[in-house]
């Protein structure tokens, strides 16, 4: 872990500046605070990142996937733990995708990127030139630090079959995929895209820890219109070249931002 701590060099810095810091009262967690200890601070190890529209026609999809492929290159070039756990898959991109970043401070490091990102340009699935505005959510939830507590053993049933999805002889004639149902909340989690039963089966104990936690906490988004009273987290304006951080009313290069020149963390 240490090892780790030094390679990264954010999460290095929270450490040594003792700035791990997440105010449990301000996220008001009241379906689930008596599993924490009652204390002022807390340090999440470890969040989640949907990615999925917020307006806009299929063009979105080819967004979401554009964001997603970003977050995932720069959150492994900058030696965070990060996978794809889920991605639904569309003609032109994803429908919707989560990420899972298993660090210490994840949280706490990516939390302002919630809200609503506008997107401004050229719509790359038509011919003619008309500048579109599309528009896609990003939200950032903690993982639950002792779900072991709430997601009891007696409560899930886990199912496997055969995958019926794309992904070559493998994964079509052997019982890779796995259904999770949590019979309490009736959560059902479906997941086939990998070829191992196991890494199927562990991505989805994931995002049913994360659907549990949208369940029984309503009050989440309450906290990130706090976070941010402005329409818009970030515009991006692909023709002019510009990004537009509306929370620090600060303008960035675009190319640069996504050819991963420029810390997005720290914009």
């Amino acid at each position: 872990m240490y090892f780790n701590l030094l390679k990264n060099k954010y999460i290095k810095n929270i450490f040594e500046k003792n700035f791990s810091i997440f105010n449990y009262n301000d996220y008001k967690l009241s379906n689930i605070k008596n599993i924490f200890e009652k204390k002022e601070k807390i340090l999440f190890s470890s969040c989640y990142i949907e990615i999925y529209p917020n307006a806009g026609g299929i063009e979105t999809n080819q967004l979401i996937k554009y964001f997603t492929d970003f977050y995932y290159k720069w959150l492994k070039k900058n030696h965070f733990d990060v996978e794809i756990i889920f991605c639904d898959i569309s003609d032109y991109g994803y429908k919707k995708s989560i990420l899972f970043i298993n660090n210490e401070c994840s949280f706490f490091l990516f939390k302002n990127e919630s809200g609503i990102h506008r997107i401004i340009r050229k719509n790359p699935l038509i011919t003619n030139n008309k500048i579109q505005t599309s528009y896609i959510n990003i939200i950032i939830i903690p993982k639950l630090t002792n779900n072991k507590l709430l997601l009891k053993k007696e409560d899930i049933i886990i199912e496997t079959f055969k995958s019926k999805g794309p992904g070559g002889q493998h994964v079509n004639n052997t019982n890779s995929a796995i259904r999770i149902k949590h019979i309490p909340t009736n959560i059902v989690v479906v997941c086939q895209s990998e070829r191992s039963q196991l890494k199927n089966k562990n991505f989805a104990f994931k995002i049913l820890e994360y659907k549990f936690f949208l369940q029984n906490n309503k009050n989440y988004d309450s906290y990130f219109k706090k976070l941010n009273n402005k329409k818009y987290i970030k515009t991006y304006y692909f023709e002019n070249n510009l990004i537009i951080n509306h929370y620090k009313n600060e303008k960035y290069n675009l190319n640069k931002f996504f050819k991963f020149e420029i810390d997005f963390i720290k914009i």
